[in-house]
């Protein structure tokens, strides 16, 4: 069991927020399906499956639970590219504390709540010396400084992503640590740019964001 904890799974929506690190040691094992590819890599003393989901909760949550049945892993870590309110700058790399899923809207429940869910998800990453804000996730690109203030009303939220509630609510159907870093790559509604400056302002975000990830694994 206590091998199992150094069995760690790295999930990667976005293409253009993938990287290696040079600490890396490659091995040759890729696991690949229809769907995944994952790639093996040893790290000091632990064992890391990096997987590119694809965009989207659906993505990502397939993904997540993909990892923990076929490669047993114990903690999984989510890093990337965020939006945000103007309460953090671009390239601020935050800890997300909450996850809500902020589209999801029924009569009975608060908004952000599946229907008899739990609320919120909560971040296994703990630290002081980070910013450190909510973050709503949902199957749509946030554009709209106006809608993203009307979420604002009902959820404590600065932060908006694609994947990361869904992870997070993987993980806690199966027991498993969930740890996620961001960096700020837009502001919403602030800086509005054509589709291939946001990737590149979405690499240089997740570059960052991995870079803290890979110094916090080592320790977590």
């Amino acid at each position: 069991m206590k091998n199992d904890q150094n069995k760690i799974g790295i999930i990667v929506a976005d293409e253009n927020e993938i990287f290696e690190f040079p600490h890396f040691i490659k091995l040759k094992k890729i696991y690949k399906t229809s769907k995944f590819e994952v790639k093996k890599y040893k790290f000091n003393k632990k064992m890391l499956f990096l997987i590119h989901s694809g965009i989207g909760l659906i993505n990502s949550a397939i993904a997540a639970q993909y990892l923990i049945d076929n490669f047993k892993v114990r903690k999984i870590w989510n890093y990337g590219a965020v939006g945000s309110s103007t309460k953090n700058q671009i390239f601020d790399v935050v800890i997300p504390k909450k996850f809500y899923y902020h589209d999801v809207i029924t009569p009975w429940y608060k908004r952000g709540q599946i229907p008899k869910e739990k609320e919120f998800y909560l971040n296994s990453l703990v630290l002081n010396n980070i910013k450190t804000n909510n973050i709503g996730s949902s199957n749509s690109f946030i554009n709209s400084e106006k809608y993203f203030q009307e979420l604002q009303k009902d959820l404590d939220i600065d932060l908006i992503d694609m994947e990361s509630a869904a992870i997070a609510n993987v993980c806690d159907k199966n027991n498993i640590e969930f740890y996620c870093v961001k960096t700020v790559s837009d502001i919403v509604g602030k800086n509005l740019v054509s589709s291939n400056e946001i990737n590149q302002y979405i690499s240089k975000a997740a570059r960052i964001s991995f870079e803290k990830m890979i110094k916090l694994i080592d320790k977590n």
